[in-house]
């Protein structure tokens, strides 16, 4: 299955999936759009839309998936250790909203995370993946942990994934993305916002399908439940979101 847009897609949520699997010396090109629901108050949903070139490589131990790279410490057919880095791109413009209010607040920018990811591999009982990462730019100097727990599931040219994973930021992640300090709080008339930690479930379906031996297409959705550091804060919508991401590759 073609996982690695997972890597590019579900870090817009809050999380993600980075260690994917692919055979030595392989690529694929290919291109992924995906839509997610409104996080932040009064932004145009399509303030969420995300179009990237999606890379799948792999040589020997380093690999590039997405939008994340890593170069494996461990790699055996059942487990997988690798130090990986990964664009973040959650951010808010207070531009982009339509609110007087939050258009008073600071820009919320993406950055880049690195740290130490994790996944074993059972015919039995599945794949999980687990990662550890910081702000590398100092952007939040937040922490995020991300855990996932999926069952491929394959019938000739189609594949099927379910899986079920949570999230992990710290305070310092939380209040610089959905925070409200004192100062803009006197600007905007919000109520002022400083979240601590936060646990993140959410529940997720991808697909894939060999159109031939080289051409794939692949789709996913996820729906993620916002916790209440995240939903109580004055600038956040909804208490969930949802996205859908398709794509199709080619392989070499």
């Amino acid at each position: 299955m073609k996982n690695a847009i997972k890597s590019g897609v579900a870090i817009v949520l809050l999380t993600g999936s980075f260690l994917q699997a692919a055979q030595a010396n392989d690529l694929s090109l290919g291109l992924t759009a995906s839509w997610s629901s409104k996080l932040y108050q009064q932004v145009n949903e399509n303030k969420n839309n995300l179009l990237f070139p999606n890379v799948d490589y792999e040589a020997d131990r380093f690999w590039f998936h997405g939008l994340s790279a890593g170069y494996d410490l461990l790699h055996t057919p059942s487990d997988r250790i690798a130090v990986l880095a990964y664009y973040l791109p959650l951010s808010f413009r207070a531009g982009d909203s339509h609110s007087w209010q939050m258009r008073q607040l600071k820009d919320r920018r993406s950055t880049l995370m690195t740290g130490l990811s994790y996944s074993h591999q059972s015919d039995d009982l599945g794949k999980l993946e687990t990662a550890l990462s910081t702000d590398a730019l100092g952007t939040s100097n937040g922490l995020h942990w991300s855990s996932t727990w999926s069952y491929p599931l394959q019938s000739g040219a189609f594949s099927i994934e379910p899986a079920l994973g949570v999230n992990w930021n710290d305070r310092k992640f939380n209040r610089y993305y959905f925070g409200i300090s004192s100062g803009e709080s006197a600007r905007s008339g919000l109520k002022e916002y400083s979240p601590g930690d936060s646990w993140t479930p959410f529940a997720e379906l991808s697909l894939n399908y060999n159109l031939t031996a080289n051409w794939d297409v692949y789709g996913g959705a996820r729906y993620t439940f916002l916790p209440d550091e995240v939903k109580h804060s004055p600038m956040i919508a909804e208490d969930s979101l949802v996205t859908f991401w398709g794509g199709f590759s080619y392989s070499f």
